[in-house]
């Protein structure tokens, strides 16, 4: 199970999460234009919500997420939803009870990837639809170049390892999952200044530590000002960069 304290970020956030979500909203575009949502949809770590309508064969929807204020918001925003405040490791939801799985960068914060893959198979339908954005190492080096450590993501060979793929060119005829499609895209964002940077970060998985571990918090007021020269070096008429390597994983279950 995730920490309680990350739920507790999470519902804290989720009245202003939408002014931050530029990558998510890009990441699931591309989710969804290679998505087959039909019947019961469960969208994992739904955030505040996300709009179906262009699915006319998903017929309803449980919004799954382990912060119970971005549940909140999911009731604001999408009442016909159904919702669910539980972790990705551990479903409360009837085996088999699940048509299409949905999740838009919010697996990465699985601290066992394996185990949330599991789960989904164990509540999907024989035949279900598992998609999902992920983010995956390679991501961030613009925060290492300006002086921030960063957590690790998984590769996608160990994501696929997950699904039973023990090489990515040679699909598994053991598995009880048949990957259709997985790729990894460079999506690149950009921000006004480093504080709006920094935040939208928190919405992924990713944390900024100092290097030599210790905070941002515990930045003194100079060399904060250094780190936000830094940025302003990196930065392009876009604004500042920052860039993340996305797996984009579609699969079904056997």
């Amino acid at each position: 199970m995730l920490d309680k304290s990350v739920a507790d970020t999470f519902s804290h956030a989720a009245s202003f999460y939408k002014q931050h979500d530029v990558l998510q909203r890009i990441t699931a575009k591309a989710l969804q234009d290679n998505a087959t949502l039909t019947g019961h949809l469960a969208d994992i770590g739904c955030g505040p919500g996300t709009c179906f309508k262009h699915f006319p064969e998903v017929s309803n929807v449980t919004a799954i997420d382990i912060a119970a204020g971005m549940l909140e918001q999911v009731k604001l925003n999408y009442p016909q939803y159904a919702i669910l405040n539980c972790d990705a490791q551990s479903l409360t939801l009837r085996g088999n009870s699940v048509d299409s799985v949905y999740s838009n960068l919010a697996l990465q914060w699985c601290e066992d990837f394996p185990k949330a893959v599991n789960e989904i198979e164990r509540v999907l339908v024989d035949n279900g639809f598992c998609h999902l954005a992920i983010v995956a190492d390679g991501s961030l080096p613009e925060l290492q170049t300006l002086g921030f450590r960063t957590n690790q993501f998984a590769s996608m060979p160990s994501l696929l390892s997950a699904f039973g793929v023990k090489d990515a060119s040679i699909p598994s005829c053991n598995s009880s999952w048949r990957v259709l499609q997985a790729k990894v895209e460079k999506v690149t964002v950009y921000f006004d200044d480093l504080r709006s940077l920094l935040y939208s970060i928190k919405g992924v998985g990713a944390s900024a530590g100092q290097v030599g571990n210790q905070s941002r918090a515990m930045l003194s007021k100079s060399a904060w000002q250094e780190r936000v020269l830094l940025a302003q070096g990196l930065a392009s008429e876009k604004g500042i960069p920052l860039t993340y390597h996305i797996a984009y994983i579609h699969a079904q279950k056997r």
